[in-house]
Formats: C-alpha cells, structure tokens, sequence
C-alpha cells in the first residue's frame, strides 16, 4: 500500500504542477485565471468524483442515479463560477443560489423517471448533498487561483495533503490514544495533533515563499485547513463504511478512488478561500 502511494503520490503531484503551469500559460494569454483548473473540474473530476459518490449512495440503499448524481455536482459549479464573473453583489448570490436548486430539480426529475415513491426523498437529499459536495468543494479552489493565481492555490492544496501525511507518521511514530475507533480505527488523536502541526508549520512556508497573505494568516490557516481536512477525512470515511467499501474506488494505486483523494481538500477549499480574501 505504502509503496504503491509512494508512485501514486508523486504523479499526482506531478499532474498539478502541469496544470498550475497550464492555467498560469492561459492567464497570460487571456487575462482569465482558473481556466485550467475549472477545465480539470468540470470534465475530469466531477465526473468520476460523481460516479464514485453514485455508487457509494446506491450501496447503502439509496436510488442514487449516476448521471444526475455527476450533473448535480457540475451545475453547483458552473453556476458558482459563473456568478464569480459579475460584479454586482445582489445578482451574484442569487446566481449562485440558483446552483443547488437546479441540483434539486435534475435529482428529483430522475427520482420522478423510476416511478416509485419510496425512497425518494432520500435519493434527492443524497444527490443533492454529493452535488454540493464535490460542486461548491472544487468552486472554492477555482476561486482560490482566480484570487491569488494557480501556484498559491496549488500550494494551498499541498497545505492541506502536508496535514493528511503529518498525522499519518506522527500516528504511526507516537500514536496511542484512538481518536474515533469506530470509524476510523487508525487514526490516533496524537496523529490528529500532529497534523495541525505539520499544517500550521506548511501554512508558514507557504507565506514565505509567495508573500500571498501574512504569516500570521499562514500559520492559522495551515492549523485550519488541516483541521478541516481531517473532519473531510472522517466525513468520507463514514459514507464508505455505510456503503460497506475500504474505498470509493479503484483508479489510484494504493489511494482509491478519486473521493479518497479529494475527501480532505474539499471541505477545506472555503478556508483556503478566506485564507486569500482576508488574510493578505
């Protein structure tokens, strides 16, 4: 496992500098940032992240469909980015409100396609949460490298995979005490500790080396988006082990499936965000 994540890891990595150095190529040339990175998001991510969630939904009971669960998810992105393009505050929110309920509306049609009443309620709610979830998850870094540019935001995201391999060694080298056996039996507050640690400390690199937001801003936002990155962690761990799975795929040797890659910078994008907007 270790070794297949220690060539898993690198590529991956590798395939984020590609497309920081893409989206930077495309800011030049156009004025826009984000291009690559909202490319990536709509075509590649969302429709495998909507896949995975898809079937980890209809594993624990739910009528998830596939293809409404993955266009849930791209119309709370696109109406997110789109809204980020105007400048009028009013029109801006309500534009991004429109997102989660077009979500509603295109998992309730597909509910409404089998004819059956029961469960339909959940398989809404399920499609929908999957929707804003992997939608407005991926928004915020799409914003964070619209904000500050594509290697700030790739930095932001390294943050927060510094915290995830923090807890990961500080566990394996002092951890104890177990932080929620019954969820996720090796995880160790000590590890849990631990990676605040490496995340402040990251977070403090990161404001050095780019000069993006102040020190302080670093050091509490690293702290943070580990923070955050551990409770996406445990969030994703909960669904997979309702949905009776080790992992939310197959398609990355020795890390799963795309879910268990981005479980953690997901729910840490809206920090990375504040992170650009307030902390500078």
């Amino acid at each position: 496992m270790l070794r297949r994540r220690l060539v898993t890891g690198p590529l991956l990595i590798l395939g984020l500098v590609g497309v920081v150095a893409l989206d930077e190529y495309l800011t030049r040339t156009t004025g826009t940032a984000g291009i690559a990175f909202t490319a990536l998001a709509a075509l590649v991510v969302i429709p495998l992240g909507g896949i995975e969630a898809a079937r980890l939904l209809r594993d624990t009971g739910v009528r998830a469909g596939t293809t409404a669960t993955v266009l849930a998810a791209e119309s709370v992105l696109l109406f997110t980015i789109g809204a980020a393009c105007l400048g009028d505050a009013s029109t801006t929110t309500g534009i991004v409100l429109l997102g989660p309920f077009v979500a509603v509306l295109i998992a309730g049609i597909d509910v409404a396609r089998s004819r059956r009443v029961d469960g339909g309620f959940t398989a809404v709610a399920g499609m929908v949460t999957a929707g804003i979830w992997l939608g407005l998850g991926l928004a915020a870094w799409i914003l964070v490298a619209g904000q500050a540019g594509g290697i700030v935001a790739a930095g932001l995201v390294m943050v927060v995979k510094i915290g995830d391999i923090g807890a990961y060694f500080t566990g394996m080298a002092i951890g104890r005490h177990k932080l929620i056996p019954w969820l996720s039996p090796g995880k160790t507050i000590e590890g849990g500790i631990g990676a605040l640690v490496w995340g402040g400390a990251a977070g403090a690199g990161l404001s050095l080396a780019t000069g993006s937001f102040g020190l302080e801003a670093g050091i509490i936002g690293g702290v943070l988006l580990s923070a955050m990155g551990a409770i996406g962690d445990l969030l994703e761990s909960l669904l997979k082990r309702s949905a009776g799975a080790k992992d939310s795929g197959t398609m990355l040797p020795g890390m799963g499936g795309m879910l268990d890659v981005l479980d953690s910078p997901l729910l840490a994008g809206p920090v990375a965000w504040l992170i650009v907007v307030f902390g500078a």
